[in-house]
């Protein structure tokens, strides 16, 4: 009797010795393979620092993830965070569904525009999807993201381009790839963020990713946001650089099967287009950049409305979502009518909702010989 009762207090023993050490040494596998995963070959790579799992709440946490281009040209990361956590949603569980929750702590995200294609950088042709597959094989019901930042950078200017999203707060909810998780397929998302110095941006969105084309509805607005922090990136890319002034934003996109509407409302408050000290003696024009300058300056003071102080204008988009169509007289009606009608506000109209679309039965009807009859 005795010898049995020892028998099972070293079997015991053992067993709880040989589990002890695979939980020490679950995380040191768990990078591993992470790392091996994240350096597959393509034209990015990456890697992760510790790795901490959380068994009782079915958890694991990466710290310091990276993953930048594999050539080595390119001197930022595409993606870092301090913590990414992936966690399992328990009741989720118990209903037979295997989901999990996502949470971003501190990512960055950085464009690059180089000199030639090996010094670019904005993250495509590769399958982002699957490597997210190998590493989390389970259903995001909920994305959150804290402290985000998204920048673009030129290190081929001087002084080099560098601007940003910083302070990304937002959440991404309903996420999921079954009917069975959800009453519906709609993914909903809300964010704000700062903009450099000064001024602020919402973000308001709805899409369903199980549609074989885009099918989005999209609010956007931006507030305050000081052009003079831009200076720099319109200077490479515009024909004019702007001295003062701020920007306001309100923009609406819905877009079903790939077909879009919507429009853009940009408003532009105390501009200064044109300085002598700023543009010709500091920045050293010449007659061609500063004579484009000057009419732009004409323009701009032509069509201000002066109580408001704004030039501000409303370009509708409506078309194929890889090509829209503008309609510049419409756009052109939107800026006459700021100027000597009625100002123009920054706010979301509430104007374009999903179901405002034509339908495929609508649009079919529409081009019906009948109909055209």
């Amino acid at each position: 009797m005795q010898r049995n009762n020892r028998r099972i207090v070293i079997s015991l023993s053992v067993v709880l010795i040989l589990l002890l050490g695979v939980r020490i040494s679950l995380p040191y596998a768990a990078q591993w393979y992470i790392n091996s995963t994240l350096s597959q070959p393509g034209n990015y790579d990456g890697r992760v620092g510790d790795v901490d799992i959380m068994l009782w709440r079915g958890a694991y946490r990466l710290q310091h993830v990276l993953l930048y281009k594999a050539n080595g040209e390119v001197e930022r990361p595409l993606f870092r965070a301090n913590s990414v956590e992936f966690t399992l949603i328990w009741s989720q569980l118990f209903k037979g569904a295997a989901v999990g929750s996502v949470h971003l702590i501190d990512p960055e995200i950085n464009f690059v525009d180089g000199a030639d294609e090996s010094k670019d950088q904005v993250g495509k042709n590769e399958d982002w999807l699957n490597i997210a597959n190998q590493l989390f094989p389970l259903r995001i019901d909920a994305l959150t993201i804290k402290q985000g930042k998204i920048t673009f950078y030129n290190p081929q200017t001087s002084p080099a381009i560098d601007i940003s999203l910083h302070q990304i707060n937002g959440t991404l909810s309903n996420l999921v790839n079954s009917d069975a998780l959800s009453d519906n397929r709609v993914a909903t998302g809300s964010a704000t963020a700062q903009t450099a110095d000064q001024g602020s941006v919402k973000v308001d969105a709805s899409l369903n990713p199980a549609t074989a084309k885009p099918t989005f509805d999209i609010n956007l607005e931006a507030d305050n946001v000081a052009l003079v922090n831009f200076k720099n990136l319109l200077d490479t890319y515009a024909p004019f650089d702007l001295e003062a002034g701020t920007l306001t934003l309100a923009a609406e996109l819905a877009a079903d099967n790939g077909e879009v509407k919507g429009y853009v409302k940009p408003i532009l408050h105390h501009v200064e287009v044109f300085s002598w000290k700023g543009d010709i003696k500091e920045d050293g024009d010449g007659p061609i950049e500063g004579g484009i300058e000057l009419i732009s300056a004409f323009f701009t003071e032509l069509f201000e409305n002066q109580s408001k102080d704004q030039v501000a204008t409303r370009i509708p988009l409506e078309g194929n979502l890889a090509n829209p169509d503008t309609s510049m007289w419409s756009a052109l009606g939107a800026l006459i009518k700021n100027a000597f009608v009625k100002a123009l506000s920054g706010d979301v109209e509430d104007s374009v909702e999903l179901d405002t679309l034509p339908s495929k039965k609508q649009k079919d009807a529409s081009t019906s010989p009948a109909r055209n009859q």
